[in-house]
């Protein structure tokens, strides 16, 4: 082997400790950007996959009357018009746990034949008896149930029945049950009318020829004409994105935004490649200058230590490939059970590797390139009479009169100058600790914000049960009753109706999917002096009169092009209906609203007197006591006879917006522990490199005294000083990360920004680390330069 390739391989394993952690440095960053783009690449083609392989409906036409079977095959025949098929979803609710929670009952014409909202079958039966049902295999988990069991389930129309779970199922399109805190199941139009319903198949579920929203929109709007003519009359048009996942956006989103911090993250560790190719550079220094003087040209020694960093950015490849690879799968089978996927190819693509290994030779070679042409082109007289680090402090600077300070110690005197002498190597140091710990302050700032958000839906919602009926009902009878309940603190009675704004061809037009959440728009009619509901208010006020027709938006129903008072046109089963904004407002865990006075909508709608759903609040609000007064009004309402077609507690819905994040906040957490272990390795390079650079002066101060206790505290509080620093430098970097990736998550989320939220907890964890890790990582080097004896020290070269 060349002589000058044996000089390397001797430099790398005779420090082979501090070669290590470089690689471990750059191996983390590019673990991260393995884990994050594989996970990217396979969630994204996953749930493309899993979604379109349920063959999803271009449209969904919703009708006021059956659909009968020659209707169905005439829509067939419709230009434009691929497929088909007749649906009914009726929402209803099971007691589990002696609690009832919502379930959607999706009714289907033909269990042996269906092409469109498809579902795959896990388990037990394949099509449903009379009488049973199949069931989503996530709302499997929350029944606590197994195949073969019954579960009481009770129709907004009907008598409690025990229903028989005869399969489960898979339904990629819809969310995981845990998450929604609701139930699906599968079931025959006879089952239905075992249940007390009167319904028939009122959807009407299409494929067109068409991919795009306006396409699909203009074939459904054609196809409804001809229904109205034909005495069919539509009541809404449901379009959701097409082929796109309810949560592909904000998936993408995440995703994103995490490769942006793992590539950080490389950068990070090869900024740190580059200060300690600068130390290595300064070491060999007068290497150097004996291979110039026997004939070595700057660009065969810049080889040298190119050849170096490719060497130790090639180890950090080896390791750390396969293991973002295992990571990936790890992480790709949570999202995979955030998002109810099911990962039928988990390959990840080629180019990701390739992609790790060009980012792990490039970036760590950009950043050491600097250092090293500026040591390789030094002269050789420059080389020869370098006698270790200098002192380029000024006698008038700052950090002069900051150090000469007479109430410190000689002690910290000499190590604050120690740490003020390469203040370029000091300022990447400070950067990589505190861009750990900012990372670290901001996962915890948004766990709490997040918290402190699901907290609004309290202080936002002054009652703690949303009770909506079948039908409408005359609500003197049944709230002077409930009034009289124990415990009960005050009721209301409101009304609701889905809603849309109103297009050119007159129909009702959503973007809902069809598990009737994702996309939904919903009137919610309310007394105007209502003491159940505390709205943030963005811009304009609240509700404050009847007979006007004044409605207020929430964040998820603001039109981009309408201003406070502008008039909008929304419509309510099929009925245009005119309404001036008057304000904007912001929900927690609310989809796109608009409120608007109660007298005003049963004007509008023909319901004076009637109400369609109640809000109740408790003078407790724990948990626990509202389970047990919830029960009481179940009881009270079978008394009265009153079919409730769904009952949502408070915080059963504080439960469901909770499932949506979690996952994201805990995966924060893990790429700021990456970039803390990154920033941790730094401090210890540029500890164990200040003290090697000044082994000369070391063995001057133990010539005139100074003992090994008082060497290693001098060590120890130069890394105490720079973890210090670090502290000061990531609290202030965490506060715009917070502030932005607040507005962001909030955004993906209910489109509720994040407030600035100071997480104390998070400031206490990181001083703590940075100080325990800070006198770790000077320990080491001091141990070793109280080993150099005095005469080796001032033999030091």
């Amino acid at each position: 082997m060349n002589t000058r390739f044996i000089k390397v391989i001797r430099d790398l394993s005779t420090d082979y400790g501090k070669n290590a952690m470089l690689a471990l440095a750059i191996g983390i960053g590019i673990f991260g950007i393995g884990t994050i783009l594989g996970s990217h690449a396979v969630i994204n083609r996953e749930m493309a996959r899993n979604y379109m392989s349920t063959v999803p409906a271009s449209a969904t036409i919703e009708c006021e009357k059956s659909i009968s079977a020659g209707l169905l095959d005439s829509v067939r025949t419709f230009p434009g018009i691929k497929h088909a098929e007749r649906r009914a979803t009726v929402v209803a609710r099971m007691f589990v746990n002696e609690r009832w929670y919502p379930i959607l009952l999706f009714v289907v014409d033909d269990f042996q034949d269906f092409n469109i909202s498809k579902f795959h079958y896990l388990s037990g039966d394949s099509i449903p008896a009379d009488g049973s049902m199949l069931v989503e295999r996530t709302a499997l988990d929350l029944m606590n149930l197994e195949l073969g069991k019954q579960i009481k389930i009770r129709p907004s129309n009907g008598d409690d029945k025990m229903i028989t779970i005869a399969g489960a199922v898979h339904d990629p399109g819809l969310a995981p049950a845990w998450q929604e805190q609701a139930g699906y199941a599968y079931i025959s139009l006879p089952t239905l009318k075992m249940l007390g319903e009167t319904q028939g198949f009122d959807l009407l579920r299409i494929l067109v020829d068409e991919n795009s929203t306006q396409g699909i929109t203009s074939k459904a709007e054609l196809l409804s004409d001809w229904l109205t003519s034909n005495g069919h009359k539509v009541h809404e048009i449901q379009i959701p994105p097409p082929g796109k996942h309810p949560h592909q956006s904000q998936m993408n989103a995440v995703l994103s935004i995490f490769t942006i911090f793992s590539f950080m993250t490389l950068l990070l560790g090869s900024i740190l490649v580059g200060t300690s190719m600068a130390t290595i550079m300064l070491r060999h220094i007068r290497q150097i200058g004996v291979m110039k003087t026997i004939g070595g040209t700057s660009f065969q020694i810049a080889q040298l230590y190119i050849f170096m960093i490719l060497v130790i950015s090639l180890v950090a490849l080896i390791i750390s490939i396969p293991l973002s690879r295992l990571a990936a799968y790890g992480f790709n089978s949570q999202l995979a059970t955030l998002l109810n996927l099911e990962i039928i190819d988990s390959s990840i693509p080629y180019w990701i590797p390739l992609i790790q290994t060009a980012a792990g030779i490039l970036t760590p070679l950009i950043a050491a390139l600097f250092p090293v042409i500026k040591g390789s082109r030094m002269s050789i007289r420059s080389a020869l009479d370098s006698h270790g680090v200098a002192n380029n402090i000024s006698a008038n600077a700052w950090s002069t009169r900051l150090t000469g300070a007479g109430w410190v110690s000689d002690t910290f005197r000499i190590s604050l100058r120690n740490v003020l002498r390469q203040r370029t190597r000091l300022a990447l140091t400070v950067g990589l600790l505190a861009a750990g710990g900012a990372m670290f302050m901001m996962a915890l700032n948004l766990s709490d914000a997040w918290d402190k958000n699901l907290g609004r839906i309290y202080i936002q919602r002054l009652y703690d049960l949303e009770i909506r009926f079948s039908g409408r009902i005359a609500p003197d009878s049944i709230i002077s009753k409930i009034s009289h309940v124990e415990g009960v603190k005050s009721v209301e009675g409101w009304d609701f109706a889905p809603t849309s704004f109103v297009t050119s061809g007159g129909y009702e037009i959503t973007k809902t999917y069809p598990d009737k959440g994702h996309g939904s728009f919903t009137m919610l009619a309310l007394p105007v002096s209502s003491r159940l509901l505390n709205p943030t208010i963005l811009e304009g006020r609240w509700l404050s009169r009847d007979g006007s027709n004044e409605v207020v938006l929430n964040q998820g129903a603001r039109p981009d092009d309408k201003k406070i008072g502008d008039t909008i046109s929304l419509s309510i089963d099929g009925l245009p209906t005119s309404w001036k904004i008057i304000g904007f407002t912001e929900d927690v865990g609310t989809h796109a609203t608009a409120y608007v006075s109660i007298v005003d909508f049963s004007k509008v709608v023909g319901t004076v007197g009637k109400i369609r759903e109640l809000r109740v609040a408790y003078t407790d609000r724990s948990r626990e006591n509202a389970i047990h007064k919830n029960q009481t009004l179940e009881q009270l309402f079978e008394v009265e006879n009153i079919d409730v077609s769904s009952s949502i507690p408070v915080w059963l819905l504080r439960n469901a917006v909770a499932g949506h994040m979690r996952v994201l906040i805990n995966s924060l957490l893990a790429m700021a522990l990456l970039m803390g272990i990154v920033g941790s390795i730094g401090l210890l390079s540029t500890t164990s490199m200040n003290v090697l650079e000044r082994t000369r002066e070391i063995g001057v101060m133990r010539a005139i005294g100074a003992t090994p206790k008082t060497i290693r505290n001098i060590i120890v509080w130069e890394a105490l000083t720079v973890g210090i620093l670090s502290i000061l430098a990531a609290f202030g970097m965490s506060l715009p990360l917070s502030y932005y990736m607040g507005e962001f998550i909030g955004a993906i989320s209910f489109r509720t920004p994040l407030s600035l939220t100071i997480s104390i907890v998070a400031i206490a964890i990181w001083v703590v680390v940075i100080l325990i890790g800070s006198t770790l990582a000077s320990l080491y080097p001091a141990k070793k330069a109280n080993r150099i004896t005095t005469r080796e020290a001032l033999a030091y070269e």
